[in-house]
């Protein structure tokens, strides 16, 4: 008679050595690239010496919560357009303002610029308004979308007129989400950078007093303390990212809005849409007169800069998305739960900040993209990019049966191969998007990299701010088509394998 025999016990992924190598990794790795920056930033910021520009604060705030309401007045009447309204070309307005998401924040700003706008107070509140208004439907759009519409119908049935309804019903379940997309708003006007630089008055707000501090901490910290708190508050990583990663998905409405109020929404949306889109078309519109300015040496080396940038962040960004995502999607452990944590840090804290911090560690000055300047403005972009592209890997992941890693193990198969013949493979769709999106974010980036390069003509995006502000403007609409094709034509190359 056979003996009993035991089965021995599969294990979950690739093997012991290789799960620790990759956890230490993926622990360390942010750790330092994220969290010891912005650690150095405060220790620098509460033992340096002379006041905190509070009034310049306090104002700066002022300023973004007038342009948060500028951005969600019409923003809500477009949400409800295309969530509640019969609106003819919906889908294509869902495009635009899909689009929109993903435009750079200095096209807007640029082409009010280019249109001869003055620069002041009431310029950046409108400028900034416009430029993140595709980002306010979105998040207002997905609000309304939970919005169970039975509650409503049922309501009516009940005997509640549509205004009664709408009053006490969808506004008052839609509230929450309002009051989150607007402190996302609110947190992305404070961490601007472009539009202040283009459109503000002379004396700036805080973004572009830390911009021009060359290594000054205390503004920088006044800076992530406001933008954290924000964030902390709206739970900004829950809202942002998936606004700026998809457009929310949009059926038919199976309640729609009377048909003189969906008629005034409709209109209201269409007008909107075609202010931005003419202003997105304005830049490039005007970048052909002024096509010659390309064959400059000097605009040139910026332009090769800035893809110089772009393919660094995006090797060193793909490298730890897939880390970091293979970590948090397939490890229950307290380094799984730590990197998790760490990745909210890059919503939380404006790229500037993170910028300061760089800077105070490599301890070389503004204006030199040479050896570590150039690095670390590559990790910058890569490492704040992380709260979408390790969500691209995840998900990713996510949708991969967990049980062919096992039974590659249980036939015989080294962690080693198992790791490279199955786990790499699956998310090779995954890596070309990310690659693709940290490459557009280095190509555009301006807030994240501009304490790194200083406001000269290091980079093509801050090359084009200086030619804006010298009166320059169709050569800054020159750089900035090129930067927006080769950004946009990255993304668009990107996504395609990557949702497959």
């Amino acid at each position: 008679m056979a003996g009993p025999f035991t089965l021995t016990a599969l294990p979950s992924s690739p093997t012991g050595s290789v799960r620790t190598v990759a956890s230490v990794v993926a622990l360390l790795v942010p750790a330092a690239l994220m969290a010891w920056p912005l650690i150095v930033v405060l220790v620098h910021g509460l033992t340096e010496r002379g006041a905190w520009p509070l009034t310049l604060a306090l104002d700066s705030l002022l300023i973004a919560l007038a342009a948060t309401l500028a951005a969600l007045v019409p923003a809500t009447s477009i949400a409800l357009a295309l969530g509640r309204g019969a609106v003819i070309g919906r889908r294509t307005l869902q495009r635009v303002f899909g689009l929109g998401v993903f435009i750079p924040p200095f096209i807007v700003p640029l082409a009010l610029v280019t249109l001869g706008v003055r620069r002041g107070t009431t310029a950046l509140v409108f400028g900034q308004a416009l430029a993140f208004l595709p980002i306010a439907v979105a998040l207002l759009v997905r609000a309304l979308r939970e919005v169970p519409v039975e509650l409503e119908q049922a309501a009516e049935i009940l005997g509640a007129r549509r205004w009664t309804v709408a009053r006490r019903v969808t506004l008052a379940l839609v509230g929450p989400g309002v009051l989150r997309a607007a402190l996302v708003v609110l947190g992305l006007c404070l961490a601007d950078v472009a539009t202040p630089l283009l459109l503000a008055g002379p004396r700036g707000v805080l973004a572009t007093a830390v911009a021009a501090s060359e290594g000054a901490a205390a503004p920088a910290l006044l800076l992530g303390l406001i933008a954290t708190t924000i964030a902390l508050w709206a739970r900004t990583w829950r809202e942002v990212v998936p606004a700026i990663d998809d457009w929310p998905g949009q059926r038919r409405p199976d309640r729609l809005a009377p048909d003189a109020t969906g008629a005034v929404l409709g209109a209201l949306a269409w007008a909107v849409a075609i202010v931005l889109a003419a202003s997105w078309l304005l830049v490039p519109v005007m970048a052909l007169a002024h096509v010659s300015v390309l064959g400059d040496r000097a605009i040139q080396h910026t332009l090769g800069r800035s893809v110089l940038l772009g393919l660094g962040a995006a090797g060193a960004g793909t490298m730890l998305a897939l880390v970091t995502g293979w970590i948090v999607e397939r490890r229950r452990s307290a380094a799984a739960g730590a990197v998790a944590l760490m990745l909210h840090l890059p919503v939380a804290v404006p790229g500037v900040v993170a910028g300061v911090g760089y800077l105070l560690v490599v301890r070389r000055g503004p204006g030199s993209l040479e050896g570590g300047a150039l690095l670390a403005a590559m990790l910058l972009v890569a490492c704040w990019e992380l709260p979408v592209t390790s969500r691209l890997a995840r998900q990713r992941l996510a949708r991969v049966d967990h049980s062919i890693e096992e039974a590659a193990l249980g036939l015989g198969a080294s962690g080693g191969t198992t790791l490279t013949r199955i786990v790499l493979p699956t998310l090779a769709p995954a890596a070309a998007g990310i690659f693709a999106h940290t490459f557009a974010a280095g190509v555009v980036a301006v807030g994240a990299v501009i304490v790194l390069t200083g406001p000269g003509p290091g980079l093509g995006a801050i090359a084009l701010l200086t030619l804006a502000a010298a009166g320059a403007t169709g050569a800054a609409c020159a750089v900035a088509t090129v930067l927006l094709a080769v950004a946009g034509g990255a993304v668009w190359l990107g996504r395609t394998p990557a949702v497959r």
